[in-house]
């Protein structure tokens, strides 16, 4: 009898066309929801129709916390560091110079899915105002130390880059300047729409939720770029064994 180990495949070109038809559909059900909160809806039939209504308006916006798109956020974030735990593992098999790199970048993914949930950074919001009196771009004051950790990651991480092959050079750089553009960038944006106009009108709500879609845009990028590393290196996939 021949035996044979069960092989799970993961194709990344659709797995990314999947996420992205996913964070497709919430920009949708966010920028729908934000315009019946602020223009209103004609005409209600019935209690279930005022509750999809209150669902759409609460439980879809990018820019409320613990909603879907809350979930959605810190899941595509979960996932990369679950990918790379188990490039960290492999990495740490082979004794590879950049190990600690690989479990590392493990560790802050993991991070990040955490404060998406618990919105730990905005809670630098406040003292950060207090410190530098931010308005404009800098409304949301929370991105001024997250400029500096940001300064900080690249330099510990420049060998780890400059080691990579020139293919995944590109890739993890495309990938993670999408996410932090849309994390830093788009916040400044945000910031300068709500700090002239407010949080509460329908131009704000649709900026919101465009800037988010693209931090959802970059871990998917994230995530595609992930699998590729690891069909490049390991094309006939890991074999775990318990020690």
């Amino acid at each position: 009898m021949t035996n044979t180990t069960p092989t799970i495949k993961i194709n990344s070109k659709h797995t990314l066309i999947g996420l992205l038809a996913v964070v497709g559909l919430l920009v949708l059900l966010s920028v729908w929801g934000q315009h019946m909160r602020f223009f209103g809806v004609s005409d209600i039939r019935g209690a279930w129709h005022e509750f999809l209504i209150d669902l759409m308006i609460n439980s879809f916006f990018f820019d409320f916390e613990g909603n879907v798109p809350t979930y959605m956020n810190a899941l595509l974030l979960f996932i990369p560091s679950l990918l790379l735990t188990g490039i960290g593992a492999w990495k740490s098999a082979i004794r590879d110079r950049f190990r600690f790199h690989w479990n590392g970048l493990a560790l802050i993914f993991f991070l990040l899915s955490i404060d998406e949930i618990a919105s730990l950074h905005e809670k630098l919001i406040k003292p950060m105002r207090a410190i530098f009196g931010s308005e404009g771009v800098f409304y949301f004051a929370w991105i001024i130390p997250g400029v500096i950790a940001i300064a900080l990651f690249g330099l510990t991480y420049l060998m780890y880059f400059l080691h990579l092959e020139n293919k995944f050079k590109w890739l993890f750089f495309f990938s993670l300047s999408t996410y932090l553009g849309g994390v830093i960038g788009g916040e400044m944006v945000s910031g300068y729409f709500a700090a002239n106009l407010g949080l509460k009108n329908y131009t704000y709500a649709v900026v919101a939720s465009l800037e988010e879609s693209v931090e959802m845009i970059g871990c998917s990028l994230i995530i595609y770029s992930l699998l590729e590393y690891i069909k490049f290196h390991l094309p006939d996939g890991v074999v775990i064994r318990s020690s």
